[in-house]
């Protein structure tokens, strides 16, 4: 084996075990924000989700997706409450964050959604299982059914439920066709989806990264005293803007070192932004990143 092929093996085993380690989600924990609102984060950047308890029942923020997750958030939300949940709201089509819908269906009104993440679920059904299938292992998806969103919107849609109020916003394409965030005005707390990472790179090919820097400026208009990010730690203004900072420092790198003339794999091998290399997911999404930069300043 060449050093080259020996490093390349290296990568990959790392990046594997990263991702088992993920789909395992050895001890993500039900952290209450305030009266009857939870935040479920995962380890080690995995997928964050939310419940809400009110007097009516339960309203889940993304299910998670492996079905060892998707199950642990629901021992956690009956651990609190034995109300039935009563609305799982979809912030955007990624299996991490929809493919746990089946395990919230019983005595449920609706799953909630944007439009578009309904039709990606449709339309990208067996590619979509296929890529999760490949980050999480066969376990995941066992027994599995697509669950789609029965309520669906465009721009703005308002939940009640019990006492509680959920704003449910829509902001064009940025981490994917669809994004949406959650808004509960009264305890101030933003549901951010994968518009916001907190110490962990972004996967981007679904989504635009200028659009993914107007979301983030979306959510800093909001008063927010918790911000519970797609992935990552409990979150605040502080560490949107310094989501922020990554992505306009990759677009300002990115378009300097094409300007230079180079070219796309040039960027891919060449890019780097210290300033961010503790980060997870540094080492393997970074060229991704940059090339999906790239092709848009095509």
């Amino acid at each position: 084996m060449t050093l080259r092929c020996a490093r390349a093996f290296s990568v990959f085993l790392i990046t594997l075990l990263f991702l088992v380690n993920m789909a395992e989600g050895a001890g993500p924990e039900a952290i209450r924000l305030a009266d009857g609102v939870y935040a479920f984060i995962g380890e080690n950047g995995s997928t964050n989700s939310g419940f809400v308890v009110t007097e009516e029942g339960v309203v889940v923020i993304d299910s998670q997706g492996p079905r060892e997750l998707a199950l642990t958030l629901r021992s956690k939300i009956r651990a609190v409450t034995d109300k039935p949940v009563i609305y799982v709201i979809n912030t955007h089509y990624h299996g991490d964050h929809t493919f746990g819908n089946q395990y919230f269906t019983e005595n449920l009104i609706a799953i909630v959604s944007h439009e578009a993440t309904r039709e990606l679920l449709i339309e990208r059904d067996a590619g979509h299982r296929e890529m999760f299938l490949k980050f999480f292992g066969p376990e995941s998806l066992l027994d599995f059914k697509l669950t789609l969103p029965q309520v669906t919107f465009t721009e703005r849609l308002t939940l009640r439920a019990g006492e509680k109020t959920l704003e449910l916003v829509s902001v064009p394409k940025a981490h994917t066709e669809g994004d949406i965030y959650v808004y509960m005005p009264e305890e101030k707390i933003l549901f951010a989806g994968d518009l916001l990472y907190k110490g962990r790179l972004p996967f981007m090919n679904d989504g635009d990264s200028l659009g993914a820097v107007k979301a983030v400026d979306e959510l800093l208009t909001y008063g927010a005293a918790r911000i519970v990010p797609g992935h990552g730690g409990l979150s605040d203004r502080d560490d949107a803007a310094a989501y922020k900072g990554y992505l306009t420092d990759l677009r300002a790198e990115v378009k300097r070192l094409k300007e230079s003339g180079k070219t796309l794999e040039e960027v891919k091998g060449e890019i780097r932004l210290p300033k961010y290399s503790l980060w997870y997911m540094y080492n393997e999404w970074l060229p991704a990143n940059a090339a999906k930069v790239y092709t848009e300043l095509d």
